[in-house]
């Protein structure tokens, strides 16, 4: 398989995965969760307390938590309580699910209305930025490949 096809593939399944987290619960239907294998180890998170896991404080206005990562991918839960400055990542593609909140995101050189449930694929080296028009933080759900590694974010003027 070429990496190409793997970076569709992995592109793809992510998706699929998190249309199924933003599927609304109903009365005796199972909770929406993060359901993945870390390193052969199973990891369930329950929506609600994936969403929790970023929680801001009042003098916060931005907060990346780290979920899990394995060779290919790491994954974090974001939330932003304003804006975040316009960047890129050089050496990582983004996959992100909005999963609270509401506002617009900034790809490439269109800026796009987002709600929750929106999922956004990233190419590395696109700048992108969210800007959070709802009362309360925005909470995403954030995928990068390769794993990220703290660094790869060059701010754009």
């Amino acid at each position: 398989m070429t990496p190409h096809n793997e970076s569709c593939r992995w592109r793809i399944a992510i998706a699929a995965a998190l249309l199924l987290l933003m599927a609304p619960t109903v009365h005796g239907e199972p909770p929406a969760v993060l359901d993945a294998l870390f390193a052969g180890e199973r990891l369930t998170i329950e929506r609600d307390a994936l969403i929790a896991r970023a929680e801001l404080p009042p003098d916060q206005d931005f907060r990346v938590v780290e979920v899990d990562r394995d060779a290919h991918t790491s994954h974090h839960v974001v939330a932003i309580r304003r804006r975040e400055q316009p960047h890129r990542h050089d050496r990582h593609d983004l996959l992100v699910v909005l999963l609270r909140g509401y506002g617009s995101m900034l790809l490439g050189d269109e800026e796009r209305p987002l709600g929750v449930g929106s999922i956004l694929y990233v190419p590395r080296g696109t700048p992108h930025a969210f800007r959070n028009t709802s009362a309360q933080p925005a909470v995403a759900y954030a995928v990068y490949t390769p794993p990220f590694d703290g660094t790869d974010r060059t701010p754009i003027d």
